[in-house]
Parts: C-alpha cells; sequence; structure tokens
C-alpha cells in the first residue's frame, strides 16, 4: 500500500486497545454462568466500546449480537425527552430480528422482507390450479363424458376417449385427495407458526380454535421476545447507547426478558445468554445500578478537558502541523474539549481544510476555530454559510452593540453644537449684565442693587430654583463659551468625537465585547421578515456555549470567518490584489488611483464592513462595484464619503471615472444631500459643482433627481444661475425635461453668454421666473418691442397682441405673479387699451386684490361697465372714475351692485342731466331703480329728482319710511305720492313733519277725499291757517262738532262766524267779549248774541268785557231791566261819577241823580231793586248808608257821608 500523503484518526471504536484489567474483568463473566447482566460504564467518548471491540477480537469464538440505539436530538427538540418503552421495545427487535436468520425463527410474526423465489411461485400456481381442474373435473365427470360423446370423431376426441374411462375418475379422486392434503398440512403448519384462525363463530356463539391457555396481551408481547432472543445463538447481546433515551424501564423488561430466555434455554440444555449494556455512569442513581446488574466494568475515560491538550499536541504533532498553532489558544481550546471522538473529528477536519485552504497564509488559530465550531455547532455552521444562524447574527448585528456608545457620542456632539448655537446667539456681553438681568426678571423682591459681581453671582445662584435656574445656567455657560471664544475648541471636540464614531464603527466584534456587554451580546435573538424571533436555545443552552464565547471573543472567530469556509484558488488573486487586501486588513490605505488587477477577487474577499474604512477607497474598486451593481457594498461605500464627508475622494473620481451616470445615480441615491452639503459648505469648485448638477440631469433617474433637491437645492441653484445655460453641446430635451421635474425657474438670463438653442427651449417651456428683467428681456429679444414706455405702461396690451407667443401663454398661466411685477414696474400708471383692461379685469385666475390694484392705476375709460363680468369690482372702477357717465351704466350697476356709494358717487358726480325715459330697459327694471332711488338719501336732490321724473312711476299707496324731508318734499313736489287716504295716513304715521306739505300740494285732493275716518281736527285746525279758500276750509269744518277756538288765529270772517255758529267752544267767551271791538263786525253780532246769553259771566267780571260790549248790552232790549241793573251795579266800582250818572239816565234811574246833589235829600221806595242799587251805591262809598225812612213809609233814605275834618300840615303844628 502506498505512503498516505495525511494523516487522519478513524472515528470507530478500536480493537487493538491494551485491555489489561479490562479483559481479566470481562473473562470472569464468562467464567460465572450466574452472571448475565453485566455493564460497562463510563462516560460518553470514554472508551466503552473500544474495549469491547478489543475484547471480540480476542475471543472470536464467542458469538456477540449488537443493539446500538443511537439516538440524535433534533434541530427542532429543545430539550432531551422521555421515549416510550415500546418505541426502544420496537427498536430493538427490529434490530435483533435482522441478526438472526429467517429460517431459525419460522415462528415469529415479524419478518425480515426477502427476494421471492419464483420457482416456489410457479410450483404453488400449478398445484392450485390442478387441484381446481380436478375438483372440476370429479364434479362434472358425466357431463364431460357426454359432452365428449357428442363431439364428432377425430384425432382430438380419440387423445381425449381415456379421460372418460371409469379408472380416469378413481385416478382423479387419489389425485384430489393428496393435493388436499396438502394443502392441509400448509395450513396447520401456518397456524402454529403464525395463529392465523383463533375463533369461529357457529350460530352467533364464539368458539376459539388452537388456544394457549397462557397467551394474554403481555404474553404475547413477551412470547415473542424469549421466542427471538432464545433462537438468537449468541454469548452475548450488547446493547449500546441506550442511556441516551432516559428511559430506565426498558432495563427492567430486559432484565427480565433475559431470566426468561436463560430460563427456557436451560431447559433445552443451551448455553447461557448474557446482556451487556454500554452506559454513562448517571444513568442510575445511588446504589439502584449495583441491584440491577450482576456484574460492573467501569471504564476510565481515554480523555477529558483535563488531558485533551495532550491529545491535541499528540495529534497534531503525528500530522506535521503542531508548530502552526499559538499554544495558548491551544491551551484554552482543550479546556472546553473532552470528547475522544470530537477531538479526533476536529483534527481530521482541520487537516482537510487547512490542505485545502491554506494557499494564502491563512491564521491556523482561527481555521481550527472555524473546525471546531463547525463540529460543536453543526447546524449553526451550515445557516453561516447561508448569512443565518447565531454566529452570523452577532456579526450582523455589530452595528447595535455600539449602538448605545455612538448614542452617548452623538448626544455629546448634539450638546456642543447647543453650546455653541447659544453662544453665538447670546447679546450679553457680561457676567455682570447676565446676572443682573436675572436678578430684574425673577428677583425683584430681593434687594440685590448693593451687590459687586461675585456676590450677586452667588446671590442670583442662590436663590433661583426649577426652570428659572435651569435658564441661567444655560446662558451663563454660553457667555462663558463666549467670553473665553470657546467655540473653536467645541468644533474641534466635535471634529474629534465624529472620528471617535468612525473609529468604533471601525471595530471588530472581539474589539466590542467587554466584560460589561458580553451577556447582553451573547443573548441576541433573530427576527425574520415575517416577524418570527428566534431565540437560538439550542445553542444557548449547549454545554459548547462557552467555547463558543471564547472562540469569538478572543477573535479566533471573527470578520473574516468566510476565508476559512471555503475553497481558493492560488491562480485567482495577483500579488498586487492580494496587497491591497492586505492594506484594507492592516488598515493602511493605498493612494485612490492603486490599480487593482482583478477587482472582482478582490470584492469578494472583502467584507460588507470593510467598506466602512477609507482603505477600500480605490478607484478601480469603485469602478469594478458599479460596472457590476453591488448595490450593498457600493451604498457601504458611499455610506463612509457621507459620514467622512470626504468630498476629495468625491470629486477627483468625478473628474476621471468612466462609469459617470451609474456613479452619479449611485452618489445621489444613497447620500441624497451631497449635492445640498457640497453646495452650503462649499466643499467641491463651483466648476464641480456645476458639471455634478449638469451629470446629475443628465444620468439620474427621475426619482433620484428629487432626492437630490433636498430643501430645493438643486432647484434653486440652477434658478440663481444666471450663466447656468452656458453649455456647450447641451442635450437640450434632458436637461429640459429635468428643470421641469425641479421646478426650475431661472431668475435670470445672461443672454451674452447663454446656449441660445437652450434658451428658446427654456423659454418655450416657460422655465423661468416672472419678473421685470426676464419680462423685458423676452420682449425685446423674442417679440422685437423696443418701446421702453409700452414695457412699462402698456406691458400686458404688448403681450396680447403677440397672444400666441408662449410668454403670454405663461403669463395667463401664472397671471396673479406677473401683475405683481407690472403693478410693481408701472409707477401707478397702466394705460392698457380697454379691450386689454376689460380682459384683464374678466380673467378669473386673476385675485380681486391685484384687479383693485390694477384699477388704482388703469387710466384707460370703460366704455359700458356690463363688459366687466365681475360687478364686485365696479364699485372700484366707479370709485376710480373709469367708467363713462350713462344712464346704461346706472342701470347696469343698479341691476348688479343695488345703489352703493359708489354708485352714488357716480351718479352726483357729473352735472350731466339724466333722463331715463329713453333707456331700452323694461319696466320691471326701471321700477326696481325707482324704488331704490326713493330711497336713497345720499343723492343729490337735482339728481333725486331727475331719476324720478324720468321713470313713469307714483305711489298710490306709498310706505316707505325714514326718507329725509328734502326727499319727501321732492316726491311731493313732483306728483310722486298721490294724495290717496293711504297715503294720508302713512304720512301722518311716518312724516308728519311733511303731512301739512303734503296736504297743502294736494289741498283740493284732500278735501275730496275727505270722510269722517280720515278727518283729523289737527289738520283742520292747521289749514284753517293757511291761505286757502274759505269755501274748503269751511267743508272740512264740516266733519266736525267740536269745539273749536277763534282765539288767536287769524281766521276769516267767515271761518270765524262758522266756527262760531258749529264749533263754537266756550272758552273763547273771556276773550270773545274782552276784545269784542277788534272782531268784524258780523263776528261782533255773534259775539254780542254769546253776551247776551252768558251776561251772567259778564255781570260776576264785567271786566272781561269790552266797554264797548257792555255798553251795547246795557242799551239791548235783549237784556231785560235786572240785567241791566245788575251789569250796572258790576260796573259801578269801576265807573266814574259821570259815567254813572250816564248809566242811571240810560237806564230811566234818574232819581239817582239826585244823590250827587247834596241839597236834595232824595227818597227811593223800598223795592229789590233800589235796594240793591242803594247797597251798590254804598258799597261805593257814594252814600254813607241808607235806612227806611221816618219820615215816609215806605222808602228809603240815605245818609251822605260826612266831609273829612281839615286838619294842619304837619310842619305848622
Amino acid at each position: 500500500m502506498a505512503e498516505r500523503k495525511y494523516q487522519f484518526e478513524r472515528l470507530t471504536p478500536i480493537d487493538n486497545m491494551d485491555l489489561d484489567v479490562y479483559e481479566e474483568a470481562i473473562d470472569y463473566v464468562f467464567d460465572n454462568s450466574d452472571i448475565k447482566n453485566v455493564a460497562i460504564s463510563g462516560a460518553y467518548s470514554a472508551g466503552k466500546s473500544s474495549v469491547l471491540a478489543s475484547y471480540k477480537k480476542n475471543h472470536s469464538n464467542l458469538r456477540f449480537l449488537h443493539i446500538s440505539l443511537a439516538h440524535f436530538k433534533s434541530p427542532d427538540q429543545e430539550d432531551e425527552t422521555e421515549i416510550k418503552e415500546s418505541v426502544l421495545e420496537g427498536k430493538i427487535l427490529n434490530q435483533l430480528i435482522h441478526q438472526i436468520p429467517s429460517e431459525k425463527i419460522p415462528q415469529t410474526n415479524f419478518r425480515v422482507k426477502k427476494k421471492v423465489n419464483t420457482k416456489s411461485v410457479i410450483r404453488l400456481t400449478i398445484g392450485a390450479v390442478l387441484f381446481l381442474v380436478s375438483t372440476i373435473y370429479f364434479f362434472c365427470f358425466d357431463m364431460w363424458k357426454n359432452y365428449l360423446s357428442s363431439l364428432p370423431d377425430n384425432w382430438f376426441k380419440t387423445i381425449l376417449t381415456p379421460s372418460t374411462h371409469q379408472y380416469a375418475l378413481m385416478v382423479d379422486g387419489v389425485l384430489m385427495v393428496a393435493l388436499l392434503s396438502f394443502v392441509v398440512y400448509r395450513l396447520i403448519s401456518v397456524q402454529k407458526n403464525k395463529n392465523i384462525f383463533r375463533k369461529l363463530n357457529l350460530n352467533g356463539n364464539e368458539i376459539e380454535i388452537f388456544e394457549e391457555s397462557d397467551d394474554s396481551y403481555f404474553d404475547k408481547y413477551l412470547n415473542e421476545v424469549l421466542y427471538l432472543f432464545e433462537n438468537a445463538d449468541a454469548d452475548v447481546i450488547v446493547f449500546e447507547d441506550m442511556d441516551r433515551f432516559n428511559a430506565n424501564k426498558i432495563f427492567e423488561r430486559l432484565r427480565e426478558v433475559n431470566t426468561l430466555a436463560n430460563i427456557q434455554l436451560q431447559k433445552e440444555s443451551k448455553k447461557v445468554l448474557r446482556f451487556f449494556y454500554l452506559l454513562r455512569d448517571d444513568v442510575f442513581v445511588s446504589k439502584d445500578r449495583t441491584k440491577f446488574f450482576d456484574y460492573i466494568i467501569p471504564v476510565v475515560p481515554v480523555v477529558d478537558s483535563s488531558n485533551s491538550y495532550d491529545q491535541f499536541i499528540s495529534h497534531l504533532k503525528r500530522g506535521g502541523i503542531f508548530e502552526k498553532f499559538n499554544e495558548s489558544f491551544l491551551q484554552g481550546l482543550s479546556l472546553y474539549i473532552d470528547d475522544m471522538r470530537l477531538l479526533k473529528n476536529i483534527y481530521n477536519e482541520f487537516v482537510v481544510y487547512y490542505n485545502r485552504l491554506n494557499i494564502t497564509e491563512l491564521d491556523c488559530n482561527k481555521m481550527l476555530a472555524i473546525v471546531a465550531y463547525k463540529n460543536l455547532f453543526p447546524r449553526d455552521f451550515a445557516d453561516l454559510q447561508l448569512n443565518q444562524g447565531f454566529v452570523y447574527a452577532l456579526f450582523n448585528k455589530t452595528d447595535e452593540f455600539i449602538k448605545s456608545e455612538i448614542t452617548e457620542i452623538e448626544k455629546a456632539i448634539e450638546g456642543k453644537q447647543n453650546r455653541i448655537t447659544l453662544s453665538q446667539n447670546e447679546h450679553l456681553v457680561s457676567m455682570r449684565e447676565l446676572n443682573v438681568a436675572f436678578a430684574d426678571k425673577y428677583l425683584r423682591n430681593y434687594s440685590w442693587s448693593q451687590y459687586n459681581d461675585s456676590d450677586l453671582s452667588d446671590f442670583v445662584m442662590n436663590y433661583l430654583h426649577g426652570d428659572n435656574k435651569s435658564e441661567y445656567m444655560s446662558r451663563k455657560q454660553a457667555l462663558e463659551d463666549k467670553l473665553h471664544e470657546k467655540c473653536d475648541e467645541l468644533n474641534q471636540e466635535i471634529i474629534n468625537l465624529e472620528q471617535k464614531i468612525i473609529e468604533i464603527k471601525n471595530r471588530q466584534l472581539h474589539q466590542i465585547i467587554t466584560r460589561d456587554n458580553i451577556d447582553t451580546i451573547f443573548s441576541i435573538t433573530s427576527t425574520n421578515e415575517i416577524g418570527k424571533v428566534t431565540e437560538f436555545n439550542e445553542i444557548k443552552s449547549s454545554e459548547y456555549f462557552d467555547l463558543l464565547k471564547y472562540l469569538i471573543r478572543n477573535g479566533y472567530i471573527d470578520e473574516t470567518y468566510a476565508d476559512y469556509m471555503t475553497y481558493f484558488y492560488e491562480y485567482s488573486l495577483s500579488r498586487i490584489d492580494k496587497t491591497f487586501l492586505r492594506s484594507v486588513t492592516d488598515k493602511k490605505a493605498k493612494e485612490y488611483t492603486y490599480k487593482l488587477k482583478n477587482p472582482k477577487l478582490v470584492v469578494s474577499r472583502l467584507r460588507l464592513v470593510d467598506f466602512d474604512q477609507e482603505e477600500t477607497l480605490n478607484f478601480d474598486l469603485f469602478t469594478y462595484l458599479l460596472q457590476t451593481s453591488r448595490i450593498d457594498y457600493i451604498e457601504r461605500l458611499i455610506d463612509q464619503l457621507k459620514g467622512t464627508k470626504n468630498f476629495k475622494f468625491v470629486g477627483a473620481y468625478f473628474d476621471v471615472t468612466t462609469e459617470l451616470p451609474a456613479y452619479i445615480k449611485c452618489l445621489n441615491l444613497r447620500w441624497s444631500e451631497i449635492f445640498s452639503t457640497a453646495l452650503n459648505e462649499k466643499l467641491l469648485t463651483e466648476k464641480q459643482l456645476r458639471r455634478y448638477s449638469i451629470f446629475s440631469l443628465y444620468y439620474s433617474d427621475d426619482e433620484i433627481v428629487k432626492l437630490i433637491n433636498k430643501d430645493n437645492c438643486l432647484c434653486d441653484y440652477i434658478s440663481n444661475a444666471r450663466d447656468y445655460l452656458a453649455i456647450d453641446n447641451p442635450e437640450i430635451d434632458r436637461l429640459i425635461q429635468r428643470f421641469i421635474l425641479l421646478g426650475v425657474c431661472f431668475i435670470g438670463f445672461d443672454y451674452l453668454e447663454l446656449n441660445k438653442d437652450l434658451f428658446h427651449a427654456v423659454y418655450k417651456e416657460s422655465l423661468y421666473e416672472i419678473n421685470a428683467e426676464n419680462l423685458q428681456l423676452i420682449q425685446r429679444e423674442i417679440l422685437g418691442s423696443k418701446n421702453k414706455d409700452d414695457f412699462i405702461h402698456k406691458n400686458y396690451t404688448v403681450l396680447c397682441s403677440n397672444s400666441d407667443s408662449a410668454i403670454t401663454q405663461y403669463v395667463n398661466q401664472n397671471i396673479n405673479k406677473y401683475f405683481d411685477v407690472i403693478l410693481k414696474i408701472s409707477n401707478g400708471t397702466i394705460c392698457d387699451e380697454e379691450n386689454v383692461a376689460v380682459a384683464v379685469l374678466n380673467d378669473t385666475n386673476l385675485t380681486t386684490e391685484r384687479k383693485q390694484h390694477y384699477i388704482s392705476g388703469l387710466r384707460t375709460t370703460i366704455t359700458f361697465i356690463k363688459e366687466i363680468s365681475d360687478s364686485s369690482l365696479w364699485s372700484s372702477l366707479l370709485d376710480a372714475d373709469l367708467v363713462q357717465y350713462s344712464e346704461c351704466n346706472i342701470m347696469e350697476c343698479f341691476n348688479a351692485i343695488s345703489i352703493n356709494e359708489s354708485v352714488i358717487s357716480y351718479i352726483n358726480r357729473s352735472d350731466t342731466d339724466l333722463d331715463f325715459s329713453k333707456t331700452e330697459y323694461d319696466e320691471k327694471a326701471k321700477g326696481k331703480l325707482f324704488d331704490s332711488v326713493v330711497i336713497c338719501n345720499n343723492l343729490d336732490n337735482s339728481k333725486y329728482k331727475q331719476i324720478l321724473v324720468s321713470l313713469p312711476f307714483i305711489y298710490d299707496q306709498f310706505d316707505i319710511a325714514e326718507i329725509p324731508d328734502d326727499k319727501i318734499a321732492i316726491l311731493i313736489d313732483t306728483d310722486i305720492i298721490r294724495m290717496t287716504a293711504d297715503n294720508l295716513k302713512f304720512m301722518r304715521e311716518n312724516y308728519p313733519n311733511r303731512k301739512d306739505y303734503f296736504i297743502g300740494k294736494n289741498i283740493e285732493k284732500y278735501v275730496e277725499i275727505m270722510d269722517d275716518d280720515l278727518f283729523s281736527r289737527d289738520e283742520l285746525l292747521a289749514i284753517l291757517t293757511w291761505q286757502i279758500s274759505d269755501a274748503l276750509k269751511i267743508t272740512l269744518l264740516g266733519f266736525t262738532d267740536e269745539e273749536i277756538s277763534i282765539i288767536g288765529k287769524n281766521y276769516s270772517p267767515a271761518v270765524c262766524l262758522h266756527i262760531l255758529s258749529s264749533n263754537f267752544a266756550e272758552s273763547d267767551l273771556h276773550d270773545l267779549f274782552s276784545s269784542f271791538e277788534q272782531w268784524d263786525s258780523s263776528v261782533q253780532t255773534k259775539i254780542f248774541d254769546y253776551a247776551v246769553r252768558y251776561i251772567a259771566r259778564i255781570i260776576d267780571d264785567p271786566n272781561s268785557a269790552s266797554q264797548k260790549l257792555k255798553n251795547n248790552l246795557l242799551d239791548s232790549e235783549s237784556v231785560n231791566r235786572d240785567e241791566k241793573i245788575d251789569l250796572f251795579i258790576a260796573m259801578m266800582p269801576s265807573l266814574c261819577e259821570n259815567s254813572i250818572k250816564e248809566f242811571l239816565t240810560l237806564l230811566n234811574l234818574t232819581d239817582y241823580l239826585k244823590i250827587f246833589d247834596t241839597r236834595s235829600r232824595p227818597k227811593f221806595e223800598i223795592n229789590d231793586e233800589n235796594e240793591k242799587l242803594l247797597a251798590a251805591f254804598k258799597e261805593a262809598n257814594m252814600i254813607d248808608n241808607y235806612e227806611e225812612s221816618s219820615e215816609k213809609e215806605g222808602y228809603y233814605k240815605i245818609t251822605r257821608p260826612k266831609p273829612a275834618a281839615k286838619t294842619l300840615p304837619k310842619e305848622l303844628l
């Protein structure tokens, strides 16, 4: 045999070990027939099988049957569970029956499937057919004989004729008996061996046949087992690995089987059957195992954790590879290896892996670690190759393990950035100002003004609380940073912290693991796409989990694990590429332009996490990634550029790459804010920015372009670049499409420098801002309008004259923005043509506010206001005096907006007379105008009258209140309000001040319509004073019989006479009597009549009547003598002596004249008349007294008053 190149170790039991004491121990078993159940105990891989195999080899005369019950835990089985004994029994019987020739156990119900014997099948088939034919022939002999005799004579009949002979029937009967005997024999044999027929059912009664008296359920099972073991023809049956099932009752069953089998064997004088059990030491607790087993042979383990290092060394040295390992690593690994088979298999697999993979000087320690991991956790190793499993999850979640640390640093960065912001925003300049500000704001109730700076600071700190104190501390920190100029220092600290974040992100897993986080890291779980959580309990609960921790924690299994799991061909990797890979591993970056020979292989050797390192920044590598669309690597690489803001690489690669479209697309997709950052922080040159923006538009998809345009940065950049259209050989369609996508709107153009074709495309698509500069440029260069005044004052007229132009359509689509510009540049003067002005005001897209501003600057008169569709603008047009003065416009305004202040002002504004009688509007419209004008109080009276007079309407039933008196007067004067009963009543109620005027203007109609219900005394009294015919007055007086005073009224005599006749007021008597002389003679006559009637009142108050009236009464025959005397007496006190004498003479009382003659002594007859007269004279002191005369009976005599005594003047006394 040729010498082997590699040394391997087998995992099967060895059969050449030095048995020494083990052999004698086993010999002892065979020397004692009473030892039947033997345990060979020891730990897993202790060498139990090797001891037995070596003994078996040395004693070939003994026959061993092996029953190995290997049990392997299912990948989905979390814990070792107890197996039913019936399952184990089935496994034992299955293995046992396959090791015993079937000929030796014909009675068993268990059969090993074997090939069917064709000859046997043929024989049985012939016999069955022969028996069937013989039976039919026997019972149908006569029929056959008759049938054959009926056949025609020929050679075939001659051949068949012997079968009709009686001896033929006899031969057939013998044959049938022979065949039937054979069948019965076979049935009895099968029944005895298989017990097929057990019961017969006759007439409902069940009868067991071939019954065995000891056949119960247990016995049936046990009998079968005993039958097998009795016929096994073995000295020893070895049971291996039964301890893996945690089913100890099976041992009791086997011991029982062994006992029963040996009893039967002893009866048959056969050799003893022994059971050997290969078990762990801990299968039975305490001393139970010594009660169960007849004999126990312990096996000392060949290897455990204490000597596995030596075993490793021996195997590695034997393989000639010991020197390739770190001894400390082997020592650490050996602490966890306690299984000889495992140790050998690790060695075997390492030899294979080493010789297949060790082309590029891989680390043997890491390779051995991977092999150990593969042996201990084979399923997870398989998952790892599929980027799944526990180890993969560990390395895949590296970012999560450092997340908290990075978060803390980011918080620190944020805090420092806030300090910088607060410092920059702080407006105070000294601590004194800060302390004073807070003391004044929050501590006014304290006396703090006397403190110095230091004490004031302490005071504020001590007395501020809560949010106020927090605010103070924040402001104090900001002010200190400002005063000490710490912003630069803080910025540098931020840069250092950002570098630290990059460093942390570049750490390998074993560098992240610490004493504090190791338990957290190794307790990870994994959640798949559907949310199912994998706990990895089968790994975490493994006895070798600590070994896995050891390998990962110490970096023996690290991010390069893939290098130790797959083939590597020596001709695949060039030295140049290997050097680059080493530079990545050693973190010694090459220049960006370092040339790679086979970037594909380089990428295959790099981990995704490696692209977080700046060492992977290489033009060739990046180009390959772009060419092959390795998105994950590209994204990681761009993330690195983004994190470090490495615009040096970005700009340099941009200048040299041949994959510009893919580069631009990927860069923008992953780092959408790159343009914004470069623009705001000026990290690229203006030329690079310009080219970058143009190529981004050329090569990026629509969605990517949108991402670049963060906060409209790209749109604003392009829009604000006046020279952006100065592009050589532009892809016009592509650029225009991107401009539209971004919403580019150029604020201006460097017309002399730009590409004219591109400019015209931009113009056609209206991609410019509507401003004065652009409007003037386009109107000048595109429309050819050179007049500056037209641009300023008639801009929209110019555009409308080019209605099909792109700018006109653009302006119409953005009419509001356009007019913002126009209203500004027009300087308040717009001279658009009337049709243009009308179009502007009718544009529904133009806001009302802008239309109002347009109107305020417009200088064009609108002939017909109805051409302006938006009536809300009419008021402004009227106010601005932009509407031609006409009845039609007034009528249109009224119909649309009624009569408001603007319409009123418009109507009042002109001196032109208005005449609506000639306007072509229906009566209804005119009627509405009439009604509205009637109640319009602000119209000039002249316009008010002109409009109403020209409209053919009156009010037979007027019901409008609160019209000013001057307007009511016009309505009355123009006879618009007709004199009707209803109108009179309405005027009385609502226009009392204009009621009389209304009546006066319509007095005859008033008198005509008057009736008792309509009559008003007050109106009558007023009318009586008017200068109208007495007949009208007297007619009205006829509607009342109430008293009417004529005192103080300038009524005509006829009216007064009618009133005194029909409406005399008794209360007027006093005034009538006193003013008797002032009245017309006809009236005096009527007054005299009333004086006669009411003479008693005059007598009672003679002074109330005029002297003439009293004289007339005294002289009138209508007054009787007594009344005259009484009147005279009443008048006497006010009369002089002469007047008294005259009235005495008038009354024919001449006797009383004697009273005035002192020489006479008149006597007066005693009667009532004389008594009244004498009493009156006495009262008037014209007589002293009167008494009945003694001289002449029946007469009174008078006594004259004595003359007064004369006295000397006082001065003479």
